[in-house]
């Protein structure tokens, strides 16, 4: 309670508290796209699947020629690149292979008409209204 003059509570403890809230909204929120990405890959080898890469800060412009069929992985990996975010950083979910924009484009029978990230974002941003 803020008595005349001064405060009870010091506002940096407030700001604090909403600083670790908006990291763990940003979080969740980018854990739910990141699923949503994996489930609606198309599944050839899996390749395609375990190159939705997250990057904290900076995008990073790597690939791999390893699989994950299951797509669990890359959900773990995922998360665990998650796991040291700050407050106000920008998480990157992408994926590098060179086809990558094809099968977004819907050039697949398996991948879904609306595009993978687009309709995994469309979805994912209206549960989070």
């Amino acid at each position: 309670m803020a008595m005349r003059g001064s405060w009870s509570v010091p506002p940096s403890l407030f700001a604090d508290v909403v600083e670790e809230d908006l990291t763990k909204r940003v979080r969740t929120i980018a854990l739910a796209m990141l699923q949503e990405i994996v489930l609606r890959s198309p599944v050839d080898t899996g390749r395609f699947r375990n190159n939705n890469i997250v990057s904290i800060v900076s995008p990073v412009y790597a690939s791999t020629v390893e699989t994950d069929a299951s797509g669990a992985g890359t959900i773990s990996r995922g998360a665990a690149a998650m796991s040291g975010l700050e407050p106000y950083t920008t998480v990157f979910i992408q994926n590098n292979l060179p086809y990558a924009q094809r099968l977004e484009d819907g050039h697949s029978k398996q991948a879904p008409p609306g595009g993978i990230y687009a309709a995994s974002f469309h979805g994912v941003s209206q549960a989070f209204k």
